[in-house]
């Protein structure tokens, strides 16, 4: 039997033995980045350097205007709301739009609301489509996001990534089955589908819209994309 001196002699071994383990195991792997991750980077890079290009007089001027902003709630009052966040914020949507980056605070006529939509999916014949019905005239501008098809028990999601912007609609109809697809698959029967509309235009606004509709069965309870 083993005397509680040697007991104690072995502790000390023991626990070293389990640390040289732990050190020599393998680093978990990092996940690499996806693709809207690294563009969302690149943007950042790329407003980071374009405000320290800045003049000092177009920094006070970005720093004035969001300091005196009411649009947006509580948050362009706070005292986070910073000269910097905003040029990031309004830009970072111009850059998505693929226009050139503001280097002075946008005017009065940026605001554009966003328009009121509806979100359709339809099966026919097994051929799934997938619809915002928007006004004549309002799709310019709109930024198309979702996420993976969920059950339809969901009835809040917050969660989305960008899949499209909205081009002019057809009929009052714009098309983002292709789109929708190309990401995330064919969204089977049965699943509810989420899609948050933002108006990228209103620069210094924060209004989005966010829909959801759940996918009908077809004749034989399965379905594919259709054809754009």
């Amino acid at each position: 039997m083993r005397s509680h001196k040697a007991n104690r002699r072995a502790a000390p071994a023991t626990a070293d033995a389990a640390k040289d383990i732990k050190q020599h195991q393998p680093a978990a792997r990092k996940k690499r980045p996806t693709a809207d991750q690294r563009r969302a980077r690149a943007d950042m890079r790329t407003l980071s350097a374009a405000w320290n290009n800045l003049m000092e007089a177009q920094r006070q001027a970005w720093d004035e205007e969001a300091h005196s902003n009411r649009r947006g709630g509580y948050a362009p009052r706070s005292r986070r709301r910073s000269g910097r966040r905003m040029f990031m914020k309004a830009n970072f949507r111009r850059l998505a739009l693929s226009q050139e980056i503001l280097t002075d605070p946008p005017g009065e006529d940026s605001y554009r609301q966003t328009p009121s939509v509806q979100f359709v999916i339809t099966n026919n014949g097994g051929r799934i489509a997938l619809e915002l019905v928007v006004p004549s005239g309002q799709a310019e501008g709109l930024m198309v996001s979702s996420w993976h098809p969920l059950n339809p028990g969901v009835m809040v999601w917050k969660k989305f990534v960008r899949i499209c912007r909205l081009s002019a609609s057809v009929e009052g109809k714009c098309d983002i089955t292709k789109r929708y697809v190309a990401k995330y698959g064919v969204p089977p029967p049965g699943k509810k589908v989420f899609i948050r509309v933002q108006q990228m235009n209103d620069y210094v606004g924060s209004i989005v819209q966010i829909v959801s509709a759940i996918v009908p069965a077809g004749p034989g309870g399965g379905g594919q994309a259709k054809e754009a």
